[in-house]
């Protein structure tokens, strides 16, 4: 089966700063997977780069076999397969309009009809425990917990293949953050979608992700099945990490 994102040799300066130093790895379809680092570490410029929103300097990147391209409209059609859940997702609404509004938005790109759409978006709603009603909020109107959820069901409105979240947990209450995590594992899982999760908190990544890469100054600095990675680290640098976050390499729950 071809892989949902495959990187090759990927590389990004910023003045005399490598961004991204030689990248590669392969990311299965159907799958979670997990790219974990210290803030400057490359995460979230890496996944700008698969999202077409940065240009690498050298290397490749194919979504799906199919190489990337720069143009308005080859970002056009990728928002159709693949999509982002930013690290501030209230950032990523726009304040100045109703939520409704935002989803109409899915409707036009997909040359959806309203009523349909709309009948997806409340049976997404749904699925993510949000009331029909924020539809007609502000996004300042709403909690974190609730933009978070907004953002993953206008993501999920343009029915994806590929979702990448990055700090998909940031600045959520430890409760939440388990519900958040099991109900992107659930869509995961009935939708058949890639999950991609961008983190530097190593405990999120041994919860949901199968395979993890450990990234540090643009470079992958090991990579492998989570269990084994986080039980066995080959890297002083991964060994750093885990020694920061106490009970990671505990047994992964099942279920």
């Amino acid at each position: 089966m071809t892989d949902a994102i495959s990187i090759s040799n990927a590389q990004l300066r910023f003045g005399e700063t490598a961004a991204l130093d030689g990248v590669s790895l392969a990311i299965p379809q159907g799958t979670c997977f997990g790219i974990v680092g210290e803030s400057g570490s490359g995460k979230t410029t890496l996944m700008r780069a698969v999202l077409g929103l940065q240009k690498l300097d050298q290397g490749e990147i194919r979504i799906l076999g199919n190489p990337l391209v720069h143009s308005r409209a080859a970002l056009k059609q990728r928002a159709s397969f693949i999509q982002p859940i930013f690290q501030d997702p209230a950032a990523s609404l726009s304040p100045r309009s109703r939520i409704r509004t935002l989803m109409n938005e899915v409707g036009t790109v997909l040359r959806e009809p309203h009523a349909a759409m709309h009948e997806r978006l409340r049976v997404i709603l749904n699925r993510l425990g949000l009331p029909p009603g924020v539809i007609d909020k502000y996004p300042h109107e709403i909690s974190g917990g609730q933009a978070r959820r907004v953002a993953i069901a206008r993501a999920l409105l343009m029915k994806p293949s590929i979702l990448i979240a990055d700090e998909p947990t940031a600045g959520l209450d430890v409760s939440v953050q388990g519900d958040l995590l099991n109900l992107l594992q659930d869509i995961r899982r009935s939708d058949n979608i890639t999950l991609v999760v961008i983190s530097h908190n190593l405990a999120i990544v041994r919860l949901i992700a199968e395979n993890a890469v450990v990234m540090r100054a643009g470079k992958v600095v090991e990579g492998g099945e989570v269990g084994s990675l986080f039980k066995s680290p080959r890297e002083a640098y991964t060994r750093e990490l885990l020694a920061a976050w106490p009970g990671v390499t505990q047994s992964k729950p099942t279920g």
